[in-house]
């Protein structure tokens, strides 16, 4: 009767395990090899002119092994700030560029930047990849608009599934198996954040080359039909036509800078302008509305990264990206659109008080806001990224801050 009580329990762990096996094995043949896995959830989507490397960054090829004439090697933890899918190169690039002409000879800087991830990515990113490489340094990079978040370090237990680098339960035995099923259930940060439409980006671009008043008729039947049915179409056509059409300026600018319309930008600005919930006006107003919100949870995240690097003998430094309110053509540029302007302002106070928080810890930190304020053309109008102009500005001051680093 022992035996028998016995039984089918070590049957079915049996029977899981070698499903979990025969699940990896065949994942083998689809799945990224690690480290890939555990950079990128999604295939990467990118045009020819955007080189990414056999570990998914947007970057030279790297070794995990030190090249011999490298003597101070970084990494450059972020988002799509980082990654810079929209300028020449990555912000990794720039850096270089800057340190070998300052005759600073033998330095690396890697890209870690993966777009739609976030400070509980760049920990594990840090924690499962980073300290890998052995690196003298880490700059972790947190942007305003959307790296706030609301679970704090240590204060979540690891669900059945998850997007990699995040720990789960099936993430230990089995992590091809995994990616694949976050990838293919559009479990990832980027899969919940953006309604898939076959083609949507492609059309939306080919919309621009038609005459004003067709690809305006032809924008809003796309966005009614698929984001917003219920409204008529006339609310949506003078959301996009106010200010005489300015909106639409912002697709005349050429490369490097050229912007592209996107169906989130669209579907955003029509549901925040046809919002009735309370939206701060001025920055006063969203230091009271959003000030406080995700700030300490954010923190704890970046408290946790340092101290991991520091027990690992590694400098970190965080360097905090403000939203496009610190560029004047940006602000000027969405005035006509308040409510969805609104969003940047939210943002914005989170940023100033993330900054008070970590003064009142032992965190390294610099605010780009320093470099970036007041300076028009730093930021892309529609999706909100650097210009060019915008990441050569900071690769100075992230290179400064290196340096700074180097003599420690």
């Amino acid at each position: 009767m022992k035996a028998h009580r016995f039984f089918w329990p070590l049957y079915l762990v049996l029977l899981i395990g070698a499903a979990l096996a025969g699940s990896e094995a065949i994942a083998s043949f689809i799945v990224p090899s690690w480290p890939a896995r555990d950079m990128r959830p999604i295939e990467i989507a990118a045009s020819p002119d955007v080189i990414y490397n056999d570990w998914a960054l947007r970057d030279r090829p790297r070794s995990f092994d030190r090249p011999p004439n490298v003597r101070f090697r970084s990494i450059l933890v972020g988002d799509s700030f980082l990654e810079g899918a929209f300028v020449r190169a990555p912000l990794s690039a720039f850096v270089e560029q800057r340190l070998a002409a300052a005759g600073q000879t033998g330095v690396e800087a890697i890209n870690f930047g993966v777009a739609a991830t976030g400070p509980r990515h760049y920990y594990y990113r840090i924690k499962n990849v980073g300290l890998a490489l052995k690196p003298d340094a880490i700059v972790l990079a947190v942007y305003a608009g959307n790296d706030f978040v609301s679970i704090p370090f240590g204060g979540w237990m690891r669900p059945p599934i998850a997007e990699l680098p995040l720990p789960s339960l099936l993430a230990g035995p089995a992590p091809r198996t995994t990616w694949l099923a976050v990838n293919r259930l559009g479990l990832s940060e980027f899969g919940r954040n953006n309604k898939v439409i076959d083609g949507e980006f492609a059309q939306l671009n080919e919309w621009l080359k038609l005459p004003p008043d067709e690809r305006l008729e032809r924008v809003v039947r796309h966005i009614r039909r698929n984001y917003y049915p219920r409204l008529g179409e006339e609310t949506i056509r003078e959301i996009l036509s106010r200010d005489g059409g300015r909106f639409w300026t912002a697709f005349d600018k050429p490369a490097p800078d050229r912007q592209f319309l996107a169906g989130w930008l669209l579907s955003g600005m029509v549901d925040w302008e046809t919002g009735t919930w309370t939206m701060p006006r001025d920055a006063e107003e969203a230091d009271r509305l959003d000030g406080t919100a995700m700030v300490d949870e954010t923190l704890s995240w970046l408290v946790a990264a340092d101290r991991l690097a520091k027990e690992n003998g590694v400098q970190l430094v965080v360097a905090l990206i403000p939203v496009g309110t610190v560029d004047p053509a940006y602000v000027d540029f969405w005035r006509p659109w308040p409510k969805y302007f609104s969003t940047m302002l939210g943002a914005d106070a989170r940023h100033r008080r993330l900054a008070v928080k970590l003064r009142q810890t032992a965190v390294p930190f610099f605010d780009l806001r320093e470099d970036l304020g007041g300076l028009p053309g730093t930021y892309r109008l529609t999706d909100g990224h650097w210009t060019e102009r915008g990441t050569e500005i900071v690769a100075g001051r992230v290179s400064r801050e290196l340096m700074k680093m180097r003599r420690n």
